[in-house]
């Protein structure tokens, strides 16, 4: 045999034993009698180390393939781990998404709610007061003249647009307190009263019969009056504050300038105009909501309000826009626009969607 058949030290490694035992490789024997007579043994036995190499090979293929398998099942392992990690963190990252856009969207849904639910809310009332006026005919041959049936009309037309009495008087309470001020109050077209029920001694004047005859009945001073012929029984610089809530759009250019007029003359120095219209500066009231009453002739604006005002001798307190719409009708914002298209939305809902009214309060000068 030659040098390259025997071994010198331990193999190690399945692979460095399958290298002997396919080549047939042997530890170094000595030159003694016991090597020879070694030799001679393994000559006779050969066919047992034969079969013995075999197994022993087979072994070895066998804790090798044995191996592969298990590498292979690691592998997969970790590629399936891996896949089922990146799944997870997609997911989070798609429900965190979701998450946002349901966040975000939840503000936007209640505010549409809350505007629905005001929509159903005055549509509840109008009903409620169509049965009321159909129940309650007030007795009196005033509300039988021809004009009894238009008043009529434009009972239920108010009650319509303005909402509910309750709602009305919460509106009216800064001008309330305002009045109980600077007494007495007169309220110009006062309506359903809900000014007039807030304010004792108040008195009211409106031309329909059938409000003023409700008025009446609930125990209110009002009477049945136009401008400018409401003024007439009252004295120079006797009245503490007039109001006129929802007046002045109705009126034609010279009753208006003479309301101001009238005003200035029964007003005592310090007496309080008060009034409130629809705010012609909102383009949504002045382009649509405004048209709703048949009755209204033109929106007015606040530059030409205040300026009528201070040529009749006014003072001007406050003049503000007041009674936002409800949130829901406004252009949303999102956090993920750009800031310039957040500038441009904020433009546009605040001169799109600018409060409902106009507030202007106005101190006589003598």
């Amino acid at each position: 045999m030659s040098d390259e058949q025997f071994v010198d030290s331990p193999p190690a490694g399945a692979a460095a034993w399958r290298d002997i035992w396919r080549n047939d490789r042997r530890y170094r024997s000595s030159r003694s009698w016991k090597s020879w007579l070694l030799r001679l043994v393994r000559r006779v036995t050969q066919p047992d180390a034969d079969r013995q190499r075999d197994f022993n090979l087979a072994v070895l293929d066998l804790i090798d393939d044995f191996r592969r398998e298990i590498e292979a099942a690691r592998r997969d392992a970790r590629t399936d781990v891996e896949t089922l990690q990146r799944d997870v963190r997609q997911g989070d990252e798609a429900l965190a998404g979701d998450l946002g856009r349901t966040r975000a969207l939840i503000p936007v849904a209640a505010m549409r709610n809350d505007a629905l639910i005001a929509a159903l809310d005055q549509k509840i009332e109008t009903l409620s007061v169509r049965i009321r006026d159909l129940l309650n005919q007030p007795a009196g041959s005033s509300l039988q003249a021809a004009g009894s049936s238009s008043d009529f009309v434009y009972r239920r037309l108010e009650d319509s647009l303005r909402g509910s009495e309750a709602e009305v008087r919460d509106s009216v309470a800064h001008y309330a307190a305002l009045a109980r001020e600077h007494s007495p109050l007169v309220d110009v077209g006062c309506g359903r009263g809900e000014l007039l029920s807030l304010v004792p001694g108040a008195r009211g004047f409106d031309t329909n019969e059938r409000s003023v005859a409700d008025l009446a009945a609930r125990g209110l001073a009002a009477t049945v009056a136009a401008i400018p012929e409401c003024f007439a029984s009252l004295a120079d610089a006797s009245i503490g504050s007039v109001a006129a809530l929802h007046v002045v759009e109705h009126l034609p250019v010279d009753i208006l300038f003479a309301f101001f007029r009238e005003s200035a003359r029964v007003l005592r120095d310090g007496g309080l105009l008060i009034l409130e219209t629809p705010n012609a500066e909102s383009l949504l009231v002045s382009a649509s909501e405004f048209w709703r009453d048949p009755t209204h002739l033109a929106p007015r604006h606040p530059a030409a309000l205040v300026l009528l005002a201070r040529e009749h001798g006014f003072a001007i307190d406050e003049v503000r826009a007041v009674h936002a719409f409800p949130e829901g009708t406004r252009i949303p914002i999102l956090e993920s626009d750009p800031p310039e298209v957040q500038r441009v939305v904020h433009a546009v809902n605040d001169r799109l969607f600018a409060p409902q009214d106009l507030r202007l309060i106005a101190r006589r000068v003598r």
